[in-house]
C-alpha cells in the first residue's frame, strides 16, 4: 500500500481516528478507542466482517483472568510468556511476549466485563497447544465466526461506525510523516478519501 503526499489533498470527511480491517484485532481496537471517547470509523473491504478469525475457532489465549480463577487455575503473564518463549524454542521476543501475555488476561475481562462479549474458559483446551495452563478461551459455539458476531455488535453498541465493501489503496502522510488519510475504492470503482488523526492498520490476518 504506497503512502503518498498531502500536497493538494482535499479529503472528503474527517475522522478522529480510522481502522481498517474489520476483524478481531480491529474490532478490538475501535471498541478501545470508543472506551476513550474517539469518534472511529472501520473500513473493511469484503461484504461483511470477517478475517481469519471468522474461520477460526475463535479460540484466544490469556493468563490471570477471571474465568480462570472461577475454575480454580492459577495463572499469570509471567508463566504464559514462558510457554511462548518455549513453544518458540527461543526464537522470540521474549520482551514482547511478556508484554503480550501481561496484557492479556485484563484485555479478555475488559471483552467480557465492558462489552458483553461472551468469553469463557475451555478447560479441555491446554496441554494439547503446549500451554502449562487452561487458558483458551472461546464463546459458546467455540467458532470465530461467533466472535466476530459478538465483537461487531459490541462495536455498534459503542457506536463505531463500520463501512463495508471498502477497499483502502492509499494512505496520505504529510511532509513530517505523520499519517493525516486514507482512500478506498468501492466495489463500483468509485474512490473516496477520508482524513484522520489516527489510523490503525489491522489487516495481516493470523498468518
Amino acid at each position: 500500500m504506497p503512502v503518498l503526499s498531502t500536497d493538494g489533498i482535499s479529503f472528503d470527511v474527517h475522522v478522529p481516528v480510522i481502522i481498517v480491517g474489520a476483524g478481531a484485532c480491529g474490532l478490538t481496537a475501535a471498541l478501545a478507542a470508543r472506551d476513550v471517547g474517539a469518534d472511529v470509523l472501520i473500513l473493511e473491504r469484503d461484504a461483511q466482517p470477517s478475517g481469519s478469525t471468522a474461520m477460526s475457532q475463535g479460540n484466544i489465549a490469556a493468563a490471570g483472568t477471571g474465568s480462570q480463577r472461577q475454575h480454580g487455575i492459577e495463572d499469570s503473564g509471567e508463566i504464559f510468556a514462558n510457554d511462548i518463549v518455549a513453544l518458540a524454542r527461543g526464537e522470540t521476543d521474549a520482551p514482547l511476549a511478556r508484554l503480550f501475555a501481561d496484557a492479556s488476561g485484563p484485555t479478555v475481562d475488559w471483552l467480557v466485563e465492558r462489552h458483553q462479549i461472551p468469553l469463557a474458559l475451555d478447560p479441555d483446551w491446554g496441554a494439547m497447544l503446549g500451554h502449562s495452563r487452561p487458558r483458551i478461551h472461546t464463546v459458546p459455539t467455540k467458532t470465530g465466526r461467533e466472535l466476530i458476531t459478538c465483537l461487531e455488535d459490541a462495536t455498534a453498541r459503542a457506536g463505531a461506525n463500520l463501512l463495508t465493501d471498502a477497499h483502502v489503496v492509499d494512505v496520505y502522510a504529510d511532509a513530517t510523516g505523520q499519517v493525516r488519510g486514507v482512500a478506498y475504492v468501492r466495489p463500483d470503482g468509485a474512490r473516496e478519501t477520508v482524513g484522520c488523526d489516527a489510523l490503525v492498520l489491522a489487516t495481516c490476518g493470523f498468518g
